[in-house]
């Protein structure tokens, strides 16, 4: 399909997604109608399929923009389900490919309760056994958890840190803790581990140069959040009339300097995004540093075009029965994924400052 397909196909998916989304929201409930269509989109596997970064960028924050929650899990399931091309074992990698095409859910079960934003480096130990290691254990904040055949995982395993593809089987236990402020419907559960196998046959051989799905898309889950705020805070200010002259509030000037300046956060975010994208299709060497400092930019203009859009609308956007108030609460979201605005502003500053360490897990 070509990007113009893509983009298609993302809105009209976004238009399922986003009737469901309200209930899903206040349910703590999971969008399954968004995961049984996407998994039959070609969306699902555009990835695989050579879509370029910018492309499945803007893909995500459509999605985000209809329901944040949804594209969240996505996006999570995105990073878990394409590791499988690191496989090391060519038997296993096929059989991958072929279950992802087919639709198989994949969480990542990375985040440990200890280790806060360094995901990428397990503090749990795997105990050898035949075949791969067994790991007893819990991790943290899978989204879509529950519906996953597959899960992307980690521990310390002869010493060092490794990464798997394990089975979502009878030995993972799912603890139903989900109930948060925001994102309430990407049931990001805590998952046990009970002596689980880590199979050798399905260790991945990661390489840091190639980019990952969650991490080039992270930034574009808060766009897609200050999107749906700012189409929301342009729509009530030319609906809303004030009286006695009976004008919309669109006429007033605060209102119009506030959309102004919404506009000028989400198209700076947006701006750095695409660049960050763009230097990820060609594999530039500052890849990984644009994708830092794009989240962390569209993060903070998804909380403040989120709280304008609040502020302009007032006691109306403060009701449940209108969408808002949703935004608000998902886009404080973005500030605490990993990695957190402070953790990347403490590597970037040692770098620019020559006092730069590895790269933040």
């Amino acid at each position: 399909m070509t990007d113009t397909d893509l983009l298609n196909e993302a809105e009209q998916l976004a238009a399922l997604v986003a009737e469901h989304a309200a209930k899903h929201d206040r349910d703590s409930t999971f969008p399954e109608e968004g995961r049984a269509a996407i998994v039959r989109s070609p969306l699902n596997t555009m990835l695989l399929d050579g879509a370029s970064w910018q492309t499945f960028g803007r893909v995500l924050a459509t999605l985000c923009r209809a329901d944040a929650s949804f594209g969240t899990a996505w996006l999570m399931h995105q990073g878990a389900g394409t590791s499988f091309m690191a496989l090391v074992n060519a038997a296993e990698r096929a059989a991958f490919d072929t279950g992802f095409r087919q639709g198989a859910w994949f969480g990542n079960a990375l985040g440990e309760p200890t280790s806060g934003n360094l995901f990428l480096m397990p503090l749990q130990q795997a105990r050898r056994v035949e075949g791969g290691w067994r790991l007893s254990g819990a991790k943290r904040f899978v989204s879509g958890g529950e519906h996953a055949k597959y899960l992307l995982t980690s521990a310390i395993c002869d010493g060092r840190p490794c990464f798997f593809i394990v089975d979502k089987d009878a030995s993972v236990r799912v603890e139903e803790i989900w109930d948060p402020m925001g994102m309430r419907a990407t049931r990001s559960q805590l998952l046990h581990f009970q002596d689980t196998l880590l199979p050798e046959s399905r260790m991945l051989r990661l390489d840091p140069s190639q980019p990952n799905a969650v991490s080039a898309g992270l930034p574009w889950i808060s766009i897609g959040i200050a999107e749906a705020a700012m189409g929301f805070a342009i729509q009530y200010a030319k609906e809303r009339r004030l009286p006695p002259e009976n004008k919309p509030l669109a006429e007033l000037q605060w209102a119009q300097f506030s959309v102004a300046d919404m506009s000028l956060r989400l198209e700076a975010a947006r701006s750095l995004a695409m660049r960050s994208a763009s230097a990820t299709d060609a594999r530039a060497p500052d890849f990984p540093i644009l994708q830092m400092q794009a989240k962390v930019v569209a993060n903070e203009a998804a909380v403040s075009i989120a709280n304008a859009a609040l502020e302009l609308a007032g006691g109306s956007g403060y009701l449940r029965s209108r969408p808002l108030e949703r935004y608000v609460r998902d886009a404080m979201s973005g500030p605490l994924m990993a990695w957190s605005g402070a953790v990347t502003r403490d590597f970037l500053g040692k770098a620019l400052l020559g006092l730069q360490g590895p790269p933040p897990g």
